[in-house]
């Protein structure tokens, strides 16, 4: 099986470690990268400053709260951003819309938190290039 570069762009540990929980409970083959704030984000998915060397992530899961730049602004700085493999992260429905409208992420790809297996199961966050996850 492949291992999966997983790009997490969320300030909150627990929030981090319980989707690296869930993920891993899910068998699937990770490999984990974390930023903290949108800053962070923006230089490592344009491979800036010590991001140079960063891997590709095939899937990113983005939380809309963030430190220093939110979700939206992280995504506006981007020039790729609709075709990037995109997991929005929130606890709350009210950007929804915003994120489909702007960035074209279907309502399977917006997640509300805790994220479980079964959201997890149910989104479409591993898009094409990455076949279905499934349970073992």
């Amino acid at each position: 099986m492949k291992q999966i570069e997983v790009l997490v762009i969320e300030d909150n540990a627990a929030d981090r470690f319980w989707l690296e929980y869930a993920l891993r409970n899910l068998g699937v083959s990770c490999a984990f990268s974390a930023v903290t704030d949108g800053e962070q984000a923006v230089d490592f998915l344009l491979k800036r400053g010590k991001y140079s060397e960063a891997p590709t992530p095939d899937v990113i899961f983005l939380d809309v709260h963030l430190p220093k730049l939110d979700g939206v602004e992280v995504l506006r700085r981007l020039p790729n951003a609709h075709d990037l493999p995109i997991c929005v992260l929130t606890s709350s429905e009210a950007e929804r819309e915003l994120f489909r409208e702007e960035f074209g992420i279907p309502d399977s790809n917006y997640l509300l938190k805790p994220v479980d297996q079964d959201h997890l199961l149910g989104s479409s966050c591993c898009h094409d290039h990455l076949g279905p996850i499934h349970k073992n």
